[in-house]
This record gives structure tokens, sequence and C-alpha cells, in this order.
């Protein structure tokens, strides 16, 4: 009998994206996180609205985007979570729907200067992957 031994990988998969998962959380990945420059180790805070015509989420940081008064950011522990019941219930998510998946749009700059994107200054578009 022989054996083979695998190697953990040391290089991760660091696509940006924004997941909306079956727990109901949204989990920004590590790739997301370096690109929108979000603490590695630490929790966060984001804004975050939806296209509907166009599938896309958009997040904002607080300090670097202006909204409405009484708009909260969502609160991200340091694994990147949060809840994301918010999102599901303005949306008329099941669970059924879910998971969701989010890819960045452009290479992580304000999607202000992407120019067929007409969102606020200071934020990020992320496109909802159909596959």
């Amino acid at each position: 009998m022989a054996i083979e031994w695998i190697s953990s990988e040391t290089i991760r998969d660091l696509k940006a994206f924004i997941t909306v998962d079956k727990q109901r959380r949204f989990s920004v990945s590590m790739g997301a996180r370096r690109a929108l420059k979000l603490p590695e180790k630490a929790g966060f805070y984001l804004f975050v609205a939806y296209d509907k015509d166009e599938h896309r989420l958009v997040v904002g940081k607080p300090g670097e985007v202006s909204l409405d008064k009484g708009i909260e950011p969502f609160k991200f522990d340091p694994r990147g979570y949060a809840s994301a019941r918010p999102y599901i219930r303005k949306q008329k998510l099941d669970r059924h729907d879910l998971p969701q998946r989010f890819y960045l749009i452009g290479d992580g700059k304000d999607a202000s200067k992407i120019p067929y994107l007409a969102y606020p200054k200071g934020t990020y578009a992320f496109r909802l992957d159909v596959e």
C-alpha cells in the first residue's frame, strides 16, 4: 500500500466576492477585504445597497461614502460575517434563493469611476454570479 502526502496550499484563491449564505449572513472574502482595504483580522462596517435592475450589491465604507441620515452600516465580525436578514427581507428572498455570490466589478477601485456604472463616489460594485 502506497500513500501520497498532500501539502496544504499556502496560496489562497483571492477572488473578491461577497456571499449571502444559507445561514442568512453576508460573508466578505479575503480577496474583497484586500481590494476594499478592509482589516483582515478585525471587524469592520460597510453600508450595503442593492441595484435590483442590474443584480448588483453596492457597498461603501463609513467615512468614504455620504448617505442620508438614518442609514446604518452593517457590522462585520473579524471573520467577515454580518447578518444579511435585512437584505433578505427587503429582496423577499427565501432559503431556496440562497446562496448568492456577488463578484467585484473591475479592479476594486471606486465604482463611480467605472464608465458604465453610475454609483455614488466611494462605493464598490459586486455583480451577481448567475452560474
